[in-house]
């Protein structure tokens, strides 16, 4: 009977300490490791945009905590939306841990947080191949240009070559311009150097450098920055690239046209003596062939039966400019006061052609001229059919 009543009271202590033992005892199984004091308030939290930082924060500011990170940028950065309303705190740490693949621990009024080792393993190698891709991919480098970083970019390296750097957000490491100066806006940050050639670094008030700031703006330095500017992205290469352009394209038609008088010597020169005789017809053939392709290829596409027919305009049109091109050269080439005795189809072409190249090379000018002279001789090739039709004089 004393066993019997003995077991009742031990039963009866356990059902009453039972609900406070569990209380009181910490989430081991959870991400939260450590015994939170008795009385912690209850947290809200509304971030509709943020990050498992951001949430942490918030937390520990409202249960004055201290917060320990040891966690990587890719955990805590980890975009988080939370909204939450006096809850209990172990419960909200939980689900910010949670989007954050972390866990902490809690002692003395400190909240250590750090990387759930589960996850890290699993992810570890791609979330470092993933970084390391990130940090290659965020240097910055631009040719024949400036450079702005603005001020919600954070990128490793910054370099321009024949151009400036402006920083108005963060880079973690050296803002290079060779060519340039180095001008850093309030609240920028450069982790390393800030190193200009040819120009100045300017840190004003409100802004942060890290390393040293070498501005080499010397007679030297700045020659050498010019040179750059010039050679990389100036004004005057991009002029020699489009001389360089034009003066290919009229070589290329030069060649062509001598090609043509070699092969049709006298097909071209009934198509000149046509020119000759008919200038004024030419011209409107010309023009009728400048304002009608568009709406022939139009017409072409809208049937079915026309369409295939498209490319076939298309190299006649060329094959008409192209002969039209040649024509042009052997009738300015006849006219030209020099060895006008035997004079041959391809000289005559040779002569006119050297023209027609020099005039092409003129800026803005040549190009139309080029055209106005080719579309001519185009309507008088195709009203006489490549030479076919004598011309009558009038």
């Amino acid at each position: 009977m004393n066993r019997a009543k003995l077991v009742v009271v031990v039963l009866a202590v356990a059902c009453v300490l039972l609900p406070g033992l569990t209380a009181a005892a910490p989430p081991e199984s959870g991400r939260l490791t450590g015994r939170l004091p008795d009385h912690v308030p209850a947290v809200s939290v509304d971030q509709p945009r943020g990050t498992v930082l951001d949430a942490l924060s918030t937390i520990t500011k409202q249960t004055g905590w201290s917060l320990v990170v040891t966690a990587p940028d890719s955990a805590t950065a980890h975009p988080l939306t939370l909204q939450t309303s006096n809850r209990p705190v172990d419960e909200v740490l939980e689900m910010v841990l949670e989007a954050g693949s972390l866990r902490a621990s809690f002692a003395d009024g400190i909240l250590r947080v750090r990387p759930d080792p589960v996850a890290t393993s699993g992810d570890g190698g791609r979330e470092r191949r993933r970084d390391r891709r990130g940090r290659h991919g965020s240097e910055r480098v631009v040719f024949g240009q400036s450079l702005t970083i603005g001020a919600d970019e954070t990128v490793d390296k910054a370099v321009a070559i024949g151009g400036s750097v402006t920083v108005a957000g963060q880079i973690r490491y050296d803002a290079v311009a060779i060519g340039g100066s180095v001008t850093l806006l309030p609240g920028a940050h450069v982790g390393g150097d800030a190193v200009a050639i040819g120009g100045t670094v300017s840190v004003p008030e409100g802004a942060t450098l890290d390393g040293d700031n070498v501005g080499l703006g010397g007679a030297i330095p700045t020659t050498i920055g010019s040179m750059t500017r010039w050679a990389v992205g100036g004004p005057r290469m991009f002029w020699l690239f489009r001389f360089g352009s034009r003066l290919m394209r009229a070589v290329l038609l030069f060649v062509i046209a001598l090609l043509i008088a070699v092969a049709f010597p006298d097909a071209l020169m009934r198509v000149r003596t046509y020119l000759a005789h008919r200038p004024g017809l030419s011209a409107l053939g010309g023009l009728a062939i400048l304002l009608g392709f568009l709406p022939l290829c139009i017409l072409l596409a809208v049937t079915l039966i026309g369409l295939p027919l498209i490319p076939v305009a298309v190299l006649l049109l060329v094959a008409l400019f192209l002969f039209g091109f040649a024509v042009s050269a052997a009738w300015l080439g006849e006219r030209l006061p020099v060895s006008q005795e035997h004079r041959a189809p391809v000289r005559s072409v040779a002569w006119g052609g050297a023209i027609l190249v020099v005039v092409s090379l003129v800026p803005w000018i040549g190009t139309l001229a080029l055209i106005i002279v080719a579309a001519i001789a185009a309507g008088a090739t195709l009203l006489s059919r490549f030479g076919r039709t004598a011309a009558v004089a009038v």
